[in-house]
């Protein structure tokens, strides 16, 4: 029994040092997720949808989060996502988004939208959540 006691304890030990290793170098080096919330017309209709979307994506331990409209950078990187007091205005249009520095940073672009508001077929390396109304 003496053994298998002190081959549990090694095995423990072994383990806890791997997952505070891990555990360090995530913490030094979070995953970078850059949100773009869409805040056009269309988003009317689901915009009571966005904070629990939001809130949903920014739960991931070892991620820090971007974000920002297609109009305007909300925050850079930061352990949560909010969004502020945004109103749904004008149509779509990522013209803006192009030239935000944080998108080629980011490890992961997310886009929250709804059907039928914005072109998406050219953001191939994105994400897309589309809220349903």
């Amino acid at each position: 029994m003496k053994p298998l006691a002190f081959w549990l304890a090694g095995l423990l030990v072994v383990f806890g040092v791997f997952a505070l290793v891990n555990h360090l170098r995530r913490s030094a080096d979070p995953d970078q997720v850059f949100v773009v919330v869409d805040s056009s017309f269309p988003m009317i209709e689901v915009w009571n949808e966005v904070p629990d979307a939001l809130d949903g994506l920014d739960n991931a331990r070892y991620s820090e989060y971007a974000l920002a409209t297609e109009k305007n950078l909300i925050h850079g990187w930061d352990t949560t996502l909010e969004l502020g007091a945004v109103t749904p205005f004008a149509p779509c249009d990522f013209d803006e988004v192009e030239s935000y520095e944080l998108v080629d940073e980011a490890d992961e672009v997310i886009l929250i939208t709804t059907a039928g508001s914005c072109d998406t077929t050219f953001l191939t390396d994105w994400r897309v959540i589309r809220l349903e109304p």
